[in-house]
């Protein structure tokens, strides 16, 4: 996913947990979760591999499809080339097989700090 050293300067904090019962979605390979408590803020880290791009790609919008019959709204996203949405709980991106989804809230409000989700999920792009 990310560098743990890279995690502590974004966030003030290097304390990581890993989330258990992590269910795969249909046809990914292997899933990894975790989440990092700084004193202003957490994230949350969710990846997933797929066998191929497409199949990565085809789960992207089905997740996007759900949220969209819930009748949340979804806004479309590139994020150096590669396509994902962003939502109001977080945001979500392909590259090539694999799947991430990044939020980061803040502590005290429970809110969504979208400038600070985009830095990390960039770097978990450029880090997979």
């Amino acid at each position: 996913m990310i560098p743990a050293m890279q995690i502590a300067t974004m966030l003030g904090t290097t304390k990581t947990a890993g989330l258990d019962k992590l269910k795969l979605p249909p046809k990914a390979t292997e899933g990894k979760a975790c989440q990092y408590k700084g004193l202003d803020n957490s994230a949350t880290f969710v990846w997933y591999k797929f066998p191929t791009a497409a199949a990565a790609r085809d789960y992207l919008k089905t997740v996007r499809d759900g949220f969209e019959k819930q009748s949340l709204k979804t806004t479309t996203e590139r994020f150096d080339g590669e396509e994902g949405f962003s939502f109001a709980s977080g945001m979500l991106a392909v590259k090539k097989n694999i799947w991430l989804r990044v939020n980061v809230n803040s502590t005290a409000e429970k809110k969504l700090i979208p400038d600070l989700t985009r830095q990390l999920m960039l770097a978990a792009l450029r880090a997979n």
